[in-house]
């Protein structure tokens, strides 16, 4: 049994491997290539839509073909049929493992067809037009999912089968190392792909595009690829947090937790580095997560005290004046932006070997 702070630790360790991931990427969209996501909560979504709308189905036809009897409604039989399968699983880690590589799996194809999609229908938009844009998209996404209930079960929403089941410990704890291997997998991951050659393409679109443009390059592509593999890579928390909560429901990627907030932290952190999201990811799970604790243990008396409304929006109001204080005082934020610095080459004999025109003369 975990006692309570044990369970905050737990907790933290769970969020900050699901906003390293989209803190990170959306510092590689608009950080280094210059695209302002802000659809960050749709891509997020879709992770876990795969496992509602696929996965699931999947091990119903496994289990179907082994003998298990399911019910037949798709929404309301869910947790019945779901029970099932995660009773299945509990004596097969094998299987349990493999169904949960395919959900990262047909996460990162999804979210990588709904990235090329998102920049497809942007076209030539920039800056403030495309930022409104994905807004709306967004927002029409979850309309979209609230009516279908072959998605998510539609407004009921829908119960994910437990792939860890077989686990002999505590729940939390297996989800938690998980959470935080993938989160960092997927930081390093973007860590590569930006001091890659299509990583310093992209910065070069981010500085002039039409330099890029005059040397034969396609922006389009080139940003097609950046929502494309940033999408890959945010889905894949959809499937994290589908497997903390076991529940998938389309309100429950609301834009300020997966898109401002991923914002806030990159903007803390200090927008085009690196490590500047993981100083972000540290700063705003901390404060996310000492607000949880403080109306764990004192949200009763607030709410009692007639101060309700103050107790249901000071996360908000915690990210407005955070946000509007480092817009202030600190624009580029804790850690700025440095140049970047492509490994194997020796800048100091490069430039001994290759003086510029203006030293020559000089000599």
């Amino acid at each position: 049994m975990l006692t309570i702070w044990q369970i905050v630790v737990i907790n933290f360790a769970i969020f900050f491997g699901h906003y390293v991931i989209v803190a990170t990427t959306l510092n590689f969209q608009y950080g280094n290539a210059g695209i302002p996501n802000m659809s960050n909560n749709l891509s997020v979504a879709c992770g876990a839509y795969v496992i509602t709308s696929i996965v699931t189905r999947i091990c119903m036809w496994l289990l179907g073909m082994a003998g298990v009897a399911f019910r037949l409604s798709w929404v309301y039989d869910n947790p019945y049929n779901v029970s099932l399968i995660s009773a299945f699983l509990n004596d097969r880690p094998l299987l349990g493992f493999s169904l949960f590589m395919l959900s990262l799996a047909l996460a990162l194809v999804f979210g990588n067809l709904l990235g090329w999609v998102l920049a497809s229908i942007s076209g030539k938009m920039r800056a403030s037009t495309l930022m409104v844009l994905l807004y709306v998209v967004a927002q029409a996404g979850d309309v979209i999912v609230a009516n279908e209930s072959w998605i998510a079960g539609g407004s009921q929403g829908a119960f994910i089968p437990n792939f860890l089941s077989w686990y002999p410990g505590e729940d939390f704890l297996i989800v938690a190392v998980t959470t935080m291997l993938v989160g960092l997998l997927c930081y390093f991951v973007v860590r590569a792909i930006q001091n890659s050659p299509f990583g310093r393409l992209a910065r070069a679109v981010r500085e002039n595009e039409w330099t890029v443009m005059s040397m034969g390059k396609d922006v389009g592509r080139i940003r097609r690829g950046v929502m494309a593999f940033s999408s890959g890579m945010m889905a894949v928390t959809g499937v994290l947090l589908a497997l903390y909560y076991r529940f998938v429901e389309y309100g429950m990627f609301d834009q300020v937790s997966y898109t401002i907030w991923p914002w806030l932290m990159i903007t803390i952190g200090g927008i085009g580095n690196n490590a500047g999201s993981l100083v972000g990811v540290i700063v705003c799970v901390g404060i996310l997560k000492t607000i949880s604790t403080f109306n764990l243990f004192f949200g009763g008396v607030i709410a009692s005290s007639g101060k309700a409304g103050l107790f249901i929006t000071f996360e908000e109001m915690a990210l407005s004046v955070i946000l509007l204080a480092f817009l202030i005082y600190k624009p580029n934020g804790l850690l700025p932006e440095k140049r970047l610095h492509i490994p194997g080459i020796d800048y100091r004999r490069y430039l001994m070997e290759n003086p510029s025109p203006g030293d020559e003369q000089s000599k």
